[in-house]
């Protein structure tokens, strides 16, 4: 009997010391977490060293890549601008992402903003680019001020045995605009600018390239709004320009009849009316009779 119970009490024994072993093997990491809570209270410090290597280390062997990933380029369809008024007919966002390339940028680049900022200041109907906001989500909004076309110029290409004519779109600074979103027909609703003997193969989004053209853009930018009120049909220059320091500029009415409307918006010489006093006398004078703008009073000018 006693050695029944001898017999048993080991095989017990055993029993639970083989159960503890196996617990003991399958916690290693429990081991290890009673061990550094028991440890002195300097190894608290490795603690927070610890999860900062450990999480650095998944961030690059995970997190970066995932993020790379997602914002290695720029999405087009996330790109927003200023609604573009009615005489930009181009799709400005995927124009300038095909010419610059934008595919190739990332969003996370610290100079993204600027990246793009820039790329759409080369398009030829942006003026300027007002900013450029980075959103959730991948997305960026872009805020732009667009050009006006204001006239066309008028010319004559040199050497051509047919003699055809052809007509630019320029701005208020006499900056070129993508000539073929106009019809033909479209050309009617501008001011026409006539300068003898010019051309011009410059880039849309540059300047037509000559003075007299770009002082007219100027009076033809301050005019346009009222064209039809005036019934004016085109810009060009009184006198040689040879003989004055400022070029006078001249208005050809539908009628036929010229006002001399004199020096270019902002280049008034002394004496001179200014642009709301010849606007005034413009608009109270009698379109079929050439008249001198740059002597109305200004007592006359500014009747209503």
């Amino acid at each position: 009997m006693k050695s029944v119970v001898s017999s048993t009490w080991k095989s017990g024994n055993t029993s639970v010391a083989t159960r503890s072993a196996n617990s003991e093997k399958q916690r290693p990491l429990g081991r290890l977490l009673g061990r550094l809570i028991k440890a002195p209270a300097a190894f608290a410090v490795l603690w927070p060293v610890l999860l900062i290597v450990v999480g650095y280390a998944a961030w690059h062997r995970w997190g970066a890549v995932h993020v790379a990933g997602k914002y290695s380029g720029i999405d087009p369809t996330l790109i927003q601008v200023t609604a573009p008024p009615a005489h930009v007919r181009t799709n400005v966002v995927k124009t300038v992402y095909r010419d610059t390339a934008m595919e190739g940028l990332s969003i996370l680049d610290r100079q993204a903003t600027a990246k793009i900022a820039s790329a759409f200041s080369m398009h030829p109907w942006v003026r300027k680019v007002i900013g450029v906001r980075k959103l959730p989500g991948g997305q960026i909004d872009v805020r732009l001020e667009y050009r006006t076309p204001v006239a066309m110029v008028h010319v004559y290409k040199p050497n051509d045995p047919d003699n055809r004519s052809y007509f630019f779109p320029v701005d208020g600074e006499g900056v070129l605009l993508p000539g073929n979103e106009f019809a033909e027909a479209e050309t009617r609703n501008y001011i026409y600018i006539e300068v003898p003997d010019v051309y011009t193969s410059n880039a849309v989004g540059t300047p037509f390239g000559d003075t007299a053209v770009e002082a007219a853009s100027a009076l033809a930018s301050v005019l346009s709004p009222y064209r039809e009120q005036a019934q004016i049909r085109s810009i060009g220059i009184h006198g040689d320009p040879r003989q004055t320091e400022v070029l006078q500029m001249e208005l050809t009415m539908q009628s036929g009849a010229r006002m001399t409307w004199g020096s270019p918006p902002g280049n008034e010489v002394a004496g001179e009316p200014t642009v709301q006093m010849k606007l005034r006398s413009l608009l109270g004078a009698d379109l079929r009779q050439d008249a001198d703008l740059r002597v109305a009073s200004p007592a006359q000018a500014i009747q209503r």
